[in-house]
């Protein structure tokens, strides 16, 4: 009798283990991709990186208009936080000018440089997890290059236009035909 007893008390413990095992991974919230975390996100916060003020406004209106995230004023408040990082508003041209006295000569010399940045900086834009910081999505543009300022302007646009058109195609896909 004792070692029924016995058997049925482990039989009882095993079981009631077994049962709080399993209400506890049932408590513990499901991990979501970084998609679904994107998704799934209502409200958003944009911050600018730095650069121009141009494609942070392209992007901010663009999500407005869009309505599928609601803007809020602190991050505290958000779901996620854009990110958008833009080159600086010149024209990529860099003048120096140098004077002093030739040692071979002893004569004053002056002498002026000019150089022109070739490559053209990237526009940037990164989604990330408001809690937990996790970098969700990041996509880059690279606005073509320009001597006029008001190409160089229009160019941002264009570029900004063409990342907010990948953040809205992650979040939702256009549909397949």
């Amino acid at each position: 009798m004792r070692r029924s007893l016995s058997l049925l008390n482990i039989f009882v413990l095993l079981v009631s283990t077994t049962l709080f095992v399993a209400a506890q991974e049932r408590k513990q919230p499901a991990l979501m991709s970084a998609s679904a975390r994107l998704a799934a996100a209502k409200t958003a916060f944009l911050r600018k990186a730095g650069g121009s003020d141009i494609p942070f406004k392209v992007i901010e209106s663009s999500v407005t208009a869009w309505g599928y995230f609601a803007l809020v004023d602190t991050p505290a408040k958000a779901d996620i936080i854009i990110d958008i990082s833009a080159p600086y508003d010149d024209d990529g041209v860099t003048l120096s000018s140098t004077a002093g006295t030739s040692p071979l000569t002893g004569r004053d010399e002056h002498s002026t440089t000019t150089t022109r940045q070739v490559s053209v900086p990237r526009i940037v834009l990164t989604i990330s997890d408001a809690r937990s910081n996790l970098r969700l999505w990041t996509a880059a543009e690279r606005p073509k290059y320009a001597m006029k300022q008001k190409a160089r302007e229009d160019n941002l646009v264009e570029a900004a236009q063409r990342l907010f058109s990948k953040l809205r195609d992650r979040v939702e896909p256009p549909m397949q035909e």
